[in-house]
C-alpha cells in the first residue's frame, strides 16, 4: 500500500522536478580511450556549501530520469531519504553495454543451459575492469571535484548491471553501498558469487539491498534459475559478519520491478538519516 501511494503522490507531484537540474557532462577517457558522457541530476535544493550523499545508476540510458524522479519524490514527499546527487552512466549502445557490465564471457544462459547463440562470447565481453577503472578513477574524482560530495557512494546496477555490482564487491574501493535489482547472477555459471567467496575479504563492510521480480509471461524454466541465483547470491553474502544485506521480492517482471526496487531499496538504505 505504501508503495501505491508514493506512485499517487508521483504521478500528481513530479511534474516540474523531473525536468529541472539535469547536467551533462563529457569524459575524455584515458582508461576507455573514448569520450563518455554522464548524467547528473541535483537536489532541488542544492547548495554548494552542502554536502550530498552520491547515488551512481548504471544503463542511465534507460534508467537515469526514473531513479532521480524518485529520490526527488523520496526526499521532498516521503521524507524516506536525504537529498542526493544522482549521476548516471549511459552506455554508447547495446555492444558497449555488454561489453562494459561483464569480466568474461558466458557460456550458459538464464536457465543455466549451454548458450548454442553465443551472444555473451569473448568478442562481446570481458571489458568490466577497464569499465570499473573508468568509474572509479575518472567518474567518481570528476563528481567530487565538480559537486559538494559527503563520500558516501551508492552503486545501482539492474540486471546485467546488478550481476557488475557483485562481481566487483572485493575488487572496488568507491562505493560503500550496492542496489542490486534482479541481477543476472546466472552469468557465466555463478562466477560473481565464486569470485565472492574466492576473494572478498571475511571484514569487508557495506551496505546491499538485493531485489528479484518473479512475474514472468511465458515457461518457468526461462526464470527459475535465475531467481535460484540471486537467491544464492543474498544466502552467501548474508554470511559476511559486517555486511548489511536487505532483500525484497516483487510480484513483478524483469523491468517493472526496477521502480519498486528504487522505492524499497533507497528507504532502506537511508533508513537511518
Amino acid at each position: 500500500m505504501k508503495i501505491l501511494l508514493i506512485l499517487f503522490s508521483l504521478f500528481f507531484s513530479l511534474g516540474g522536478n523531473s525536468q529541472n537540474c539535469f547536467e551533462v557532462h563529457k569524459i575524455k577517457s584515458k582508461v576507455l580511450k573514448e569520450k563518455r558522457s554522464i548524467w547528473v541530476g541535483l537536489p532541488t535544493n542544492y547548495h554548494k556549501d552542502s554536502s550530498y550523499a552520491v547515488v551512481y545508476v548504471l544503463d542511465a540510458e534507460h534508467r537515469f530520469e526514473l531513479t532521480y524522479s524518485m529520490t526527488v519524490e523520496l526526499f521532498e514527499n516521503q521524507s524516506a531519504i536525504p537529498e542526493v546527487i544522482v549521476v548516471g552512466i549511459p552506455h554508447i549502445d547495446r555492444f558497449h553495454r555488454i561489453n562494459d557490465l561483464t569480466f568474461t564471457d558466458s557460456k550458459v544462459d538464464a536457465k543455466g543451459k549451454e548458450d548454442t547463440i553465443g551472444y555473451f562470447n569473448s568478442s562481446m565481453t570481458g571489458n568490466g575492469l577497464f569499465f570499473l577503472k573508468f568509474l572509479e578513477d575518472e567518474v567518481v574524482p570528476y563528481v567530487n571535484k565538480q559537486y559538494s560530495t559527503n563520500g558516501f557512494n551508492t552503486l545501482v546496477g539492474h540486471s546485467i548491471g546488478g550481476y557488475f555490482c557483485a562481481y566487483i564487491l572485493p575488487i572496488q574501493k568507491s562505493f560503500s553501498a550496492f542496489q542490486i535489482y534482479d541481477a543476472s547472477i546466472w552469468y557465466n555459471d555463478g562466477d560473481a558469487i565464486k569470485h565472492i567467496q574466492k576473494e572478498l575479504d571475511s571484514n569487508y563492510k557495506s551496505n546491499i539491498f538485493i531485489s528479484k521480480g518473479i512475474a514472468f509471461d511465458g515457461p518457468r524454466e526461462y526464470v527459475d534459475h535465475h531467481l535460484l541465483m540471486i537467491d544464492s547470491l543474498g544466502t552467501v553474502l548474508i554470511d559476511y559478519p559486517n555486511l548489511n544485506v536487505s532483500t525484497a521480492t516483487f510480484e513483478k517482471d524483469h523491468n517493472a520491478m526496477y521502480l519498486y526496487s528504487i522505492i524499497k531499496g533507497l528507504s532502506v538504505l537511508f533508513k537511518d538519516e
